[in-house]
């Protein structure tokens, strides 16, 4: 089955590059906290930790189409961010805390990349993971990449809105046999 969804996108939030593909820029969200993100790095190890012990691991099975990577795993992939062929932003709330992961990842130089957003539980419903996926796009389009692509469980509503809201037209092939929606985000 495919399917177009479309939708009106945020308006852009500023946006700042302090250094080259170093992204930084505050938002506020629909309840009034405040969350700054930027790019992460190897520096970020222990933020991503404490975020991942503090998940819920039904997210994070969704998140990652099964139980997730060791978390040793997890961080030596954080150590190969690059600004370019693999990015990930992280949302940081007043504490400092990590409170939202969006990334991409491509293996060579081609216009496309695969991507994938974890919001913590106590964030959800309140547009971090509409604003965090934006503000990924934005980055993935300053990179040169031209289509995204992300592999979800099927009942995994949550990123099925979120895909929807973000307001980018996009092609959404789902596969009813194994359970897998995949989407393609057409970054024009």
């Amino acid at each position: 089955m495919t399917a177009t969804l479309s939708a009106r996108a945020p308006a852009a939030r500023p946006r700042s590059r302090t250094a080259v593909g170093a992204f930084h820029c505050t938002h506020r969200l629909d309840d009034g906290r405040r969350v700054v993100v930027r790019e992460l790095n190897s520096d970020d190890a222990d933020a991503l930790a404490e975020a991942f012990r503090r998940a819920d691991p039904a997210d994070l099975h969704r998140r990652f189409l099964g139980w997730p990577p060791p978390l040793g795993v997890i961080l030596r992939h954080l150590h190969h961010t690059d600004g370019t062929h693999h990015v990930a932003l992280g949302a940081f709330d007043d504490d400092g805390s990590l409170v939202g992961v969006a990334q991409f990842d491509r293996s060579n130089d081609e216009p496309e990349a695969e991507f994938a957003i974890e919001v913590d539980r106590g964030w959800k419903s309140h547009r971090l993971g509409s604003l965090l996926l934006t503000d990924l796009l934005a980055d993935a389009r300053q990179c040169g990449i031209r289509h995204l692509t992300a592999t979800y469980f099927l009942d995994n509503v949550p990123i099925v809105r979120l895909l929807r809201d973000v307001g980018t037209v996009m092609h959404v092939s789902t596969s009813y046999d194994a359970g897998i929606g995949s989407a393609d985000i057409d970054l024009g």
